[in-house]
Parts: C-alpha cells; structure tokens; sequence
C-alpha cells in the first residue's frame, strides 16, 4: 500500500499550485465518490444514478486517466489504483468561468427553472479555474508517484451525463441544503484561520489562507477583478486585526500592522502582488500574537508552548517537549510548572478545551470533528472533561451561546 506521506504531498501540491482538490476513494465508496462528483442538481439518492456511477467504477481501467465533464461544464480527472483498490479523483474545476448568459443556457439545457439560478451560480463561484493541460500534469504527477507509472495512454472521456433528465434533478430543498453547506464550510475554514492567528500558528493559518482562498476563487463583487481582489485584502486585513486583539496584543501595535497593510493593498497594482500582500499580513498578525505570548517566559517554555499549540491534534509525550528544547523531561516539568504556574498535562488540557470552545462559538463544525481537531480520540472523554471545565456539555454551550446573540 502506498505511504500516506506520498499522497499527502501530492494533496498540498495541488492545493498550493492549483488551488484544486485530490481525493482517494475505496471502490465501494459510492456515496463518497458521488459527494465529490455531484452538482447541486444531481439527485444522487436515485437507484439509477447509484448503478451507473457503479457500472462507471467497475468499467474503469488502471491503465487511463478518464475525463469527466457534467451539464454545467465543471471537470474531473481521474484514474483507478487497482493494487489498492482505490480511485483517485482530481477536481472539480472549470477552464473558464462562464458569464450570465451562459449560466441561462446550462439551465435551459437541462431543462433547469431560471429561478434556480442562483443556486448554481453558488455552485460555480466555488469551482476554481484551472487551465486542463495544468490539471492533467497533477493527475499524471500522481501516477507516477503513486503507481510508479512513466508513460501514459490517452485520456478517456467519461459519458455519465444520463442524470441531466428533468427526472433526476434534486428537489429544491436538497439544492438549498447544498448552497447552505457551501457557504457554512467556508465561513468555517475563514474562522479557523483566525483562530491560528490569534494564537500564534503560523504555519497553521497560512495553510488555512490556501483553502479558503480556493473556496472564495470565483467569489466577485465588481466587475474589476483588481478592486475586487483588494475588497478580499481589505476584509482579511480587518479580519486578522481583530483576531491578535483578542491576543492581548497592543493596540497601538495593532493600529501600527493594520494601516501600514490597508496602504500596501490600496497601492497594489496586479492580484499577484496582492496574493503576497495577503501571505505577509497573515504571517506578521500571527508572528506578532506569538511573540506576545512568548514575552513572560523563557526562551524554554516559550519554545515548549509553541510545540503545544502547534500539536495540538496529536499525543503530546513530555519526552518530546523535553527532546525539542534539549532538556531533562523532569527539569522541563519544573520549570514549566514555575513559570506557568501549572502542570504540562493541566496546560494542554485546558489549551484543548479554549480551542474548542472558541471553535463552537465561532464555526458549525461537528461535536466530534472538533474533538479530533483539539486531540481527544473519543468524543465521549471529550464532553466528559468540557463539562467539567465548563460546566456544560459542548452542544449546550454552543446551544447557550448562541441563543445570547
């Protein structure tokens, strides 16, 4: 079986380079599969659309890279591992977006109401443009390094449009459920990423930055696309100030970082110098949160603490801490405990649970997702150790805050 490592890098490379998603799926994975391929309008609940998507599947060769395009122009590529088992999808995307006229005459095609253009207008601002021979040089770079394949056969085009019949669309609600959970998802994403600035996580929130990016690729105010780049700036700009303010960060300070950006943002000239006016004002607001909690310790803990936030998903060993900052595991735990005033395992419990409740206040994100997120492998010791830090289970602290708005 191929290493996880090999296609986690190929997953990064094409969201850095593309802005596009690669997914594996199990064969048997219909309703996965049918997740990443479906449009608003698919009804994918149908028995007939599960048999052919099936049939599609079972007919697939390891040898092709396969083409799919739906009824609204938007393109996946992807190709079958058969020593795992697995199909490897790269998508969507569309070559060019396409203007009100042509969003009409898809609908009309289909046999769609006009009414319902909104809803597919959600659907394509979401789709990232990507040129296809760019496309399809990730989706060979992907055989090659998970099937060790260095020549390739032509690329085959997937017919698997019978869902375009009237018959097959998706009742409304099903389309307004998909709109919603669009949009929620990258409220989500946004939320994160200023969750990682106010504490300091750099690496974390610029990787956060690349997704929410691509989830707002299409996304256009004006006409302009420059004025409508540097409305995206300005509100990432806003975003971030407030975020290092909940840090405790000097509000002169604060003052100083956020009109020096709006100036570099009002004087950009193309979307390339704005990208990078975007990267470094996410890297000095998260630099500047760090630093600031970084003031009141040792060059030790400090560096312990950084370890903590930035691991925070995974098993925190005090062996570990006391590996990456050259100390004894006994003498790191003292001096922690002296300077932070508790204990290693107190301050990763209670970081756990500040993470998450701000994750409840702040995303829609599942009970048990965020459970994963913040390092609990069970959801169950999760709401056990939440209420007895807060005195609540999570959902009725989310359900409590909520109502207080």
């Amino acid at each position: 079986m191929y290493q996880q490592e090999t296609f986690d890098m190929l997953k990064t490379h094409a969201i850095e380079l593309l802005m596009l998603e690669i997914n594996r799926y199990d064969w048997s994975d219909i309703k996965g599969i049918s997740q990443q391929l479906k449009s608003p309008f698919t009804n994918t609940k149908r028995k007939k659309y599960k048999k052919e998507l099936a049939h599609l599947l079972s007919s697939m060769d390891s040898q092709h890279i396969y083409h799919y395009t739906n009824q609204f122009d938007v393109n996946f590529l992807m190709f079958k591992f058969r020593k795992v088992e697995q199909v490897i999808i790269l998508g969507p995307f569309l070559q060019r977006r396409p203007n009100e006229q042509q969003c009409q005459e898809m609908l009309q095609n289909v046999q769609i109401k006009l009414s319902r253009m909104n809803t597919l207008k959600q659907y394509l601002l979401k789709v990232p443009v990507c040129s296809y021979n760019q496309a399809l040089k990730m989706t060979r770079l992907a055989m090659r390094y998970l099937k060790n394949k260095y020549h390739y056969d032509e690329v085959l085009t997937v017919d698997f449009n019978f869902h375009e019949l009237p018959e097959s669309h998706a009742e409304n609600k099903a389309q307004y459920d998909y709109t919603l959970a669009q949009i929620q998802h990258r409220y989500d994403l946004e939320n994160q990423m200023l969750v990682a600035i106010e504490n300091g996580l750099i690496e974390d929130a610029l990787q956060l930055y690349t997704q929410v990016t691509a989830s707002v690729a299409g996304l256009q105010r004006v006409r302009d696309e420059l004025l409508n780049q540097k409305y995206k700036s300005y509100l990432m700009n806003s975003l971030s100030r407030k975020a290092i303010e909940r840090a405790n960060v000097n509000l002169l300070t604060v003052d100083h970082i956020s009109k020096r950006f709006a100036t570099l943002i009002d004087e950009a000239n193309t979307l390339e110098e704005l990208e990078q006016i975007d990267k470094d004002l996410i890297y000095e607001y998260a630099m500047t949160a760090m630093k600031v909690k970084s003031l009141n310790y040792s060059p030790a803990i400090s560096k312990t603490i950084q370890y903590i936030e930035m691991h925070l998903d995974q098993p925190i060993l005090l062996e570990q801490l006391a590996e990456n900052v050259s100390l004894a595991p006994a003498y790191l735990s003292r001096l922690f405990n002296k300077e932070v005033g508790q204990s290693i395992s107190k301050y990763v419990l209670t970081l756990r649970l500040e993470t998450a409740r701000n994750l409840l206040k702040t995303t829609s994100m599942h009970i048990d997702e965020i459970a994963q997120y913040v390092g609990f492998n069970q959801q169950s010791y999760f709401t056990k150790c939440f209420r007895l830090h807060y005195g609540r289970t999570p959902s009725q602290y989310r359900k409590q805050y909520k109502s207080s708005l």
